[in-house]
């Protein structure tokens, strides 16, 4: 025997994931709200205990759940298209009913997971700054030069042979102990139960078009191990950021330099210190193609290439062949898509937003 529901109800169940969403969309209007029930609470604790548990598996999980999650989605889609039995008057309702529940449902488990830190409260107050809007020219110009002069100064405490002998695993470890000083010095970074992985398919990476990625459902910061080894401090402490609820790509950016600056590792420094010139170089070179003078761009990038001591130019020459000999790998329109994620979630520059870290970096002063 089956018990009937009334009209009104069977209507609620049959629309409660676009209720829910409707309700989560509302919630994330709020700033506060996120930052202090979700971010601070829900997200905070079911993120810890992921870590703890999935942290001791010894290998990523996160690119499996992918590629299962994706087949189920490809293998439900023609199941439903194939198992369509309608009338064909009310073909079209049905199928837009059907679509809009599963947009609102992944809508509602994207932002439950990991959506909702985009709409958090700015961490601009946790370091105490005032962030500017916008930068000049003129600035991006001192930034280059003073990159520049700690590259130059950086490069010279490193011996090429200690390069050689870097693995990825060490700078892993030592990324973990880098969080626990910084935590030190701003307790909102403290960093439990690690769970960073080595990306199991690092080819999917020029495919796609990532170094790196946090993977919300296992909680796991994935590196790719192919990558430059310069360039993967630097990446381990941005993704171990978005594993703290840092969801922009420039505040990830921002935590990754502080931490980098409290660490008397050299090779942190370093690593960031790449990072961050060639933030600041591009940003103004775009800056001067705007204005179209074309003479000052020829003159900034011979006199920042004449100051660079022939070490840093050779260990910058490295990571620009590595990209380059990927670029025609990667899939039509893939980084289109991503811009657009980001401008969905907030990052209104799209791509370009990884750069607005050189905002965050105008904020404080800079010691040599």
């Amino acid at each position: 025997m089956s018990i009937r529901l009334p009209k009104s109800l069977q209507i609620a169940s049959a629309y409660n994931w676009h209720a829910l969403a409707v309700l989560v969309f509302v919630f994330g209007k709020n700033a506060q709200w996120v930052q202090d029930l979700y971010t601070e609470r829900f997200f905070k604790w079911v993120t810890y205990g992921l870590r703890g548990v999935i942290g001791h598996i010894p290998f990523a999980i996160g690119e499996w759940l992918y590629i299962i999650l994706f087949i189920i989605l490809i293998y439900n889609i023609l199941h439903y298209l194939f198992k369509i039995k309608i009338k064909e008057g009310s073909m079209m309702g049905k199928i837009l009913y059907k679509i809009t529940r599963v947009l609102a449902m992944l809508y509602v488990l994207f932002q439950m997971i990991w959506g909702l830190n985009y709409q958090k409260t700015s961490p601009a107050q946790d370091f105490g700054l005032n962030v500017p809007l916008s930068y000049t020219e003129s600035q991006m110009d001192s930034l280059s030069l003073f990159y520049i002069s700690q590259l130059n100064a950086v490069r010279t405490q490193i011996v090429d042979t200690q390069i050689d002998q870097l693995a990825l695993d060490l700078l892993i470890e030592q990324s973990k102990d880098a969080y626990l000083l910084g935590a030190k010095a701003f307790p909102f970074l403290t960093y439990l139960h690690p769970n960073i992985k080595k990306a199991y398919f690092p080819s999917l990476g020029d495919k796609i078009g990532y170094l790196a990625f946090y993977q919300p459902l296992s909680s796991e910061a994935i590196i790719r191990p192919d990558l430059p080894i310069l360039t993967q401090a630097f990446t381990i402490c941005h993704e171990m950021a978005h594993q703290l609820g840092y969801a922009s790509e420039a505040e990830a950016n921002f935590v990754a330099y502080r931490i980098a600056l409290l660490n008397d590792n050299v090779f942190f420094q370093y690593s960031m210190y790449l990072q961050m010139f060639t933030y600041a170089q591009e940003a103004q070179l775009m800056l001067i193609a705007k204005s179209g003078n074309y003479n000052r761009w020829e003159v900034v990038v011979k006199r920042n290439k004449a100051l660079l001591s022939p070490k840093v130019i050779a260990d910058r020459q490295k990571i620009k062949a590595f990209f380059k000999a990927r670029q025609n790998k990667r899939l039509p329109g893939s980084e289109k898509l991503y811009d657009q994620f980001l401008i969905w979630n907030q990052q209104s520059k799209g791509i370009e937003s990884y750069n607005d870290v050189l905002l965050w970096v105008l904020a404080i002063p800079l010691k040599n």
